[in-house]
């Protein structure tokens, strides 16, 4: 495993990293034992950090791993989070603390985020006299907490203007072989002011190695598949210390372990080259974030957009409806429920245009 200096914290950290966010609901449904030898497993084959939030897997995530935790004699770096939507001041902050400690089955918490920024709006809000900053910076100062830090969903100017507000010492952010270009500025930020950088969504939400040919321009050797190379391209970032796949199996767990192996520094060079490949259109494709899943009117939203992405990348419609008949067992008529109410679009990573893409579906 290559360890990486998560910027100026002191950690060492594997540079593969477990997102506990896609486990199986059929096997967590059963045991959440079956899961939790999932992140032990990890840890034995050299992962030390973890990341995961309340909410992950109907809620059951940081109880996966707090089971994990429990059954290890050296415990992994733990990241989890608050989100707007979990708290709006220091003391509901203080509650969802106290409650992933718990679930964490931890006496602290290594990293704990400021979830899912996607504008300086959000950051404002966190960070105002009284909100969720606050009950943060009291849980550090209590040394329930390590390291202040945010996920965020900005583009890479906002990402430079709270980096630049001195708060956080590491920042997640999604970065990948498929948007990079246009996300590069908030890691170079993070980089100029000794912050740590973990990756989310490494494979663009399963869109990279769903579409293989398309990305095929990833692959640096003969014997690797796609999904590998999207995974050396970013632990070749010297900027990136984390990237985290979301793993939900003994295969993809070793997959991702062993691209850890002989990595080769990317170069700004092969960058410029990389950028010149990708088309503009690549960074409007739904990563599967899956925050916009909670239509009032039950109108089925990420698979909506994944199906999209097919169109986006063959070019025709019928991928459309090929996709979600074949995949997801849904009619392009699924989307006909949308009301136009924005209540998705705000929360969409990506921004993108959901409520138009889903009358072109219909």
């Amino acid at each position: 495993m290559l360890y990486k200096q998560l910027g100026n914290t002191g950690k060492r950290v594997s540079a593969i990293g477990f997102g506990a966010m896609r486990f199986k609901k059929e096997e967590y449904s059963k045991s959440l034992d079956i899961c939790a030898e999932l992140v032990v497993k990890a840890c034995e084959l050299g992962v030390n950090y973890v990341d995961t939030a309340p909410g992950y897997c109907d809620g059951m995530s940081e109880k996966i791993v707090g089971r994990a935790v429990a059954q290890m004699k050296e415990k992994p770096y733990l990241s989890t989070k608050c989100g707007l939507w979990n708290a709006t001041d220091a003391s509901g902050t203080r509650r969802i603390i106290e409650s992933s400690l718990k679930n964490l089955q931890s006496e602290k918490i290594t990293v704990y985020n400021m979830w899912s920024l996607k504008s300086l709006d959000d950051y404002r809000q966190m960070t105002r006299k009284g909100g969720n900053y606050d009950g943060i910076l009291k849980a550090k100062e209590e040394g329930l907490i390590e390291h202040i830090c945010c996920t965020a969903h900005a583009d890479g100017e906002t990402i430079r203007t709270i980096v630049g507000d001195g708060k956080v010492e590491v920042v997640t952010l999604g970065y990948n072989a498929l948007n990079f270009a246009y996300r590069r500025e908030g890691v170079k930020a993070c980089r100029e002011k000794g912050l740590g950088v973990v990756v989310m969504n490494p494979l663009g939400g399963g869109v990279i190695p769903r579409y293989a040919d398309k990305f095929s321009f990833i692959k640096t050797r003969p014997d690797e598949s796609v999904a590998t190379a999207a995974l050396r391209f970013l632990l070749g970032h010297e900027e990136i210390s984390v990237t985290l796949p979301g793993i939900s199996g003994v295969r993809e767990l070793e997959e991702c372990v062993a691209a850890a192996d002989n990595v080769t520094p990317v170069t700004e060079e092969r960058l410029a080259e990389m950028s010149k490949l990708l088309g503009a259109e690549l960074n409007t494709l739904c990563t599967g974030c899956r925050y916009c899943d909670e239509c009032p009117s039950g109108v089925p939203i990420p698979q909506l957009m994944e199906a999209y992405n097919s169109y986006l990348l063959s070019g025709e419609k019928k991928a459309i409806k090929e996709r979600l008949g074949m995949h997801w067992s849904l009619s392009p008529k699924d989307a006909a429920a949308c009301t136009a109410c924005g209540q998705c679009e705000p929360l969409c990573t990506q921004k993108l245009p959901i409520i138009k893409r889903l009358g072109e579906i219909r």
